[in-house]
């Protein structure tokens, strides 16, 4: 059992996390935390009755003392117009630093998963500035693995019993790179005609923007909150597990000073490998275009790194 603290709790990714989370038996107490303390006492009510034998309250950044993982979601409101998760960087800069100070003087060991956009140029700046290992850091991007499933599905009309692995490697957001060379179905390789790739590819294009055209403002808390889940139960356990996420690479795949979504080995003490998977040709070019993308990024904004 462990404890889990959430900042940015009161938002749609943090309660949904909360949700997830506490559905699961591997997590006896939830620390939540959010600037907005009304709307966040209001689901620690609601917490507090669908989950009476765990402990689950509204806590201060001193109450991370003892997590096992904090989880951040805090960012600034999702905007509609936005159609580009780097548009939040500034500001969530600003938002990052004060979480990481309070990180590294309350929980400076604690395994962080960073859900809030855009998650690597946030993760680097939590590695870049406060000094956390990289074991101890992961940037969430199953999402998009969740979604090119959902896509690989519903254009190839699969069973819902059928077990799909579709990962999704690079940046979190425009430039990422669905690995079809990588998908299984039932543990076998899954094979696509050049037809079904590009309709696959079309609906993951369009995805974020039919998303937004909808006017209504929340941002994937079901997804996140679910992905989230998985990745604190592989956190919780001594056994080591394949997952994906963004992490900082040290000359894996030929880079370093970056982080990116990439296949990584983790348990209880974090990001223990990151796994080197031959890519085709194509999926290796877009993948290191995605690299470079995050780089620029990074080095356009150097000067938001300085506290």
């Amino acid at each position: 059992m462990g404890k889990i603290s959430i900042i940015g709790a009161a938002g749609t990714l943090g309660a949904t996390c909360a949700m997830c989370i506490s559905l699961k038996d591997f997590v006896d107490e939830l620390c939540l935390i959010d600037v907005n303390e009304t709307l966040l006492d209001n689901h620690v009510m609601d917490f507090e009755n669908a989950f009476p034998s765990k402990t689950i309250y509204r806590g201060s950044y001193k109450d991370l003392e003892h997590s096992d993982i904090i989880i951040i979601t805090a960012g600034v409101p999702n905007r509609n117009e936005v159609t580009s998760r780097t548009a939040y960087l500034a500001d969530n800069i600003r938002i990052f630093n004060k979480i990481g100070e309070q990180i590294t003087k309350y929980a400076p060991k604690a395994i962080i998963v960073t859900a809030s956009n855009p998650v690597d140029i946030l993760n680097y700046y939590l590695f870049e500035n406060f000094g956390f290992n990289r074991s101890q850091l992961i940037g969430y991007t199953l999402n998009d693995s969740l979604r090119f499933e959902w896509s690989i599905r519903k254009i190839l009309n699969i069973n819902h019993k059928n077990v799909i692995k579709s990962p999704v490697l690079g940046e979190h957001g425009n430039s990422q790179v669905p690995l079809f060379s990588h998908v299984l179905q039932n543990n076998s390789k899954l094979v696509f005609t050049s037809e079904q790739k590009a309709r696959i590819q079309e609906e993951l294009q369009n995805w974020f923007v039919r998303f937004n055209s909808l006017n209504i403002k929340r941002t994937t808390g079901w997804t996140t909150g679910v992905g989230i889940s998985q990745i604190v139960h592989h956190l919780l356990h001594d056994n080591l597990v394949s997952t994906i996420g963004s992490t900082i690479l040290r000359g894996e795949y030929g880079f370093s000073d970056v982080s990116i979504g990439v296949p990584i080995i983790v348990n209880k003490k974090g990001v223990q490998t990151v796994l080197e998977w031959d890519l085709e040709p194509s999926e290796r070019k877009a993948f290191n275009e995605s690299v470079q993308k995050i780089k620029t990024l990074i080095e356009e904004n150097k000067t938001l790194f300085v506290n």
